[in-house]
């Protein structure tokens, strides 16, 4: 099983998006030992023992969905994302049909912590690991988190897991979650004055980063990230080259090359190009 790990720790845009199905065919609430497959790591283990008595369990059509409560609305976001994110791929097939990736939705903060607190993370609200996606699902006012912040970007790098063999680099990734998040499903607007208000961070720094800035720079890398998928998905044309040029970084991770995709012959032309997209953003 992959373990590539995603971790979360800002908040996000909100989604508007809206399922189209019944919630009958969507949402199927079980009994654990009901599903035919429940592997899950260590990590899902963990978690399932924490107030493991009030812990409830459906599935949907790619997901089996643990939760204490909301879980058909929960579902019915999680399949929604799905679809979408798989538009935004182009497509693509899913390298895991008919294997469903795991939601483990707590609702209560100390929960929460107690599960961070185990697995070593304690400043995240959500983390991705393989085709496990553990999260937070209510806000600071321990109300369900009507909005899809977390959820919206952890669940690109859940979905993604199922369309991608292969890590991008860290930057990519983290972008196009971010990009997701807040300016694919959320408002522009708000976007914009995000890009606004965060200090621009240096490209060649972001391109080779192999490891998460310090707190002090994680948000101007994360939207800086977002910024670049945005330029490289402008248009109708421009998006439908990303998947080959997300499976070029993939292979070879050389930017230079992969940037040709777009009819970039070099960086320089590449750079001149977004930071005066940037500029007028």
């Amino acid at each position: 099983m992959n373990r590539w790990i995603c971790i979360f720790a800002l908040g996000l845009v909100g989604s508007g998006l809206i399922w189209a199905g019944s919630s009958e065919d969507l949402f199927k609430e079980k009994k654990l030992d009901d599903f035919s497959a429940t592997a899950m790591s260590d990590w899902g283990d963990l978690a399932l023992g924490i107030q493991h008595l009030k812990w409830k369990h459906g599935e949907t059509e790619h997901f089996i969905i643990h939760f204490f409560r909301n879980g058909e609305r929960i579902a019915r976001r999680s399949e929604v994302f799905y679809g979408e994110i798989k538009a935004f791929f182009g497509n693509r097939p899913d390298l895991l049909a008919g294997q469903k990736s795991q939601v483990f939705a707590f609702n209560d903060a100390p929960d929460w912590k107690q599960f961070t607190g185990k697995i070593q993370q304690d400043w995240a609200v959500g983390v991705t690991r393989g085709d496990e996606f553990f999260y937070l699902s209510t806000n600071e006012k321990g109300q369900f988190d009507d909005h899809g912040k977390v959820q919206a970007h952890e669940m690109t790098h859940l979905i993604f897991n199922r369309f991608y063999r292969g890590h991008p680099p860290l930057w990519l990734n983290e972008g196009i979650a971010e990009y997701f998040g807040q300016r694919k499903i959320g408002a522009l607007p708000q976007f914009r004055q995000q890009v606004i208000l965060t200090p621009p961070y240096h490209l060649g720094q972001l391109f080779l980063a192999e490891e998460y800035p310090g707190p002090d720079q994680i948000q101007a890398f994360y939207t800086e990230a977002a910024v670049v998928v945005d330029f490289l998905t402008r248009t109708s044309e421009r998006t439908a080259k990303l998947p080959k040029f997300v499976d070029a970084m993939i292979a070879t991770n050389d930017i230079t090359a992969a940037l040709q995709l777009y009819g970039y012959k070099d960086f320089t032309e590449f750079e001149k190009a977004y930071k005066n997209y940037r500029r007028h953003f």
